[in-house]
């Protein structure tokens, strides 16, 4: 394991935003791990994972503690009763992941193609786009319980997934070491997305799946080389039948998305169509022009920016919607 000191979360994180972190520990094992939080307990320091640092927005004071930077590596396939599973070690790319996956012409995470960050940030944020989340194709989890200082394997049931939730976000002590999914090599394209639908009798692989994925994500999301960004900052809001058809009655057609309890709205539509906020800028932070759900920060720009741009948009959304939306992005 290797600590380093005074690491600035600006180079840790896409957002390329934050002070220093007092402490760095590259873990490449669940031993590194297991040494780092002892290091950071004996120095009486809170300690918390990070993979790429694509889905954060670091402070601008930094972290007085100690980041696990988590590294552990390592990717194989197995065949088990009809199935492919797909075991990556947590501090494996997400993109190396699905691209290994789709040149096998394996089918299940195709839609989820051009999604930065780790195979073990994954599970944290139940990530999903098209129409598909990573529960749909997870069968377990490897995490180091820090408390109880063991590493044990955790079915995909006992997650606690929901939209883009899991108990890893409520529970530190659980860090993620690995992870299985179970793919096939047999099945049909998931374009129940429309960006995807007007394409479907174009894609008949995986590989296709994921290729017209990341050329639709390309327009919707700046070029990481150029701007800081997390991505889609917050999250799709989820209202009641109720709720929806009171909207409609105000500002006409809102598309609509199935939700485990009531219907999802995009959020997009209401900072473009209603209230004009696609492109809006405040300081060095953005809206972006080509997805509006998606906030920039300029280079040399801060957290506070991105912050204050937040709070904005949070509250001209429920001044206009009576929507109360919540943060995809997680702070650090």
């Amino acid at each position: 394991m290797k600590i380093a000191e005074q690491v600035r979360l600006s180079t840790l994180t896409t957002f390329r935003a934050g002070g220093p972190a007092a402490y760095a520990a590259t873990c490449e094992s669940v031993e590194d791990i297991a040494e780092a939080v002892a290091f950071a307990e004996r120095k009486e320091l809170p300690y918390m994972p990070l993979g790429e640092g694509s889905n954060v927005l670091a402070a601008d004071e930094g972290y007085a503690g100690v980041l696990l930077l988590i590294r552990i590596p390592g990717l194989s396939f197995e065949e088990s009763g009809g199935s492919t599973l797909l075991h990556a070690g947590a501090g494996v790319s997400w993109e190396a992941l699905v691209d290994a996956a789709v040149l096998r012409r394996l089918w299940g995470i195709e839609n989820l193609a051009g999604i930065p960050g780790t195979a073990g940030a994954a599970p944290v944020q139940n990530i999903g786009a098209y129409g598909v989340e990573l529960q749909d194709t997870l069968r377990s989890v490897h995490v180091y319980d820090t408390k109880r200082q063991v590493e044990e394997c955790m079915p995909a049931s006992e997650c606690g997934f929901g939209y883009r939730e899991s108990r890893f976000k409520h529970e530190p002590n659980l860090i993620i070491t690995g992870i299985t999914l179970s793919l096939s090599s047999t099945g049909n394209p998931n374009c129940s997305y429309p960006d995807l639908r007007t394409m479907a009798d174009s894609l008949t692989t995986p590989c296709e799946v994921a290729a017209a994925v990341r050329t639709i994500r390309s327009r919707k999301f700046p070029d990481l080389s150029k701007v800081g960004t997390a991505g889609s900052f917050f999250k799709n809001p989820i209202i009641s039948e109720e709720e929806y058809a009171a909207l409609v009655a105000r500002f006409g057609g809102i598309p609509r998305f199935p939700a485990s309890a009531g219907v999802k709205v995009p959020l997009a539509f209401f900072l473009d169509t209603v209230l004009g906020l696609r492109g809006y800028e405040r300081g060095a932070a953005a809206l972006f022009a080509g997805q509006p759900l998606v906030l920039t920060l300029a280079e040399g720009g801060t957290a506070k920016e991105v912050n204050a741009l937040a709070e904005f948009v949070e509250t001209e959304v429920a001044r206009k919607t009576g929507i109360h939306i919540m943060r995809e992005v997680r702070s650090l």
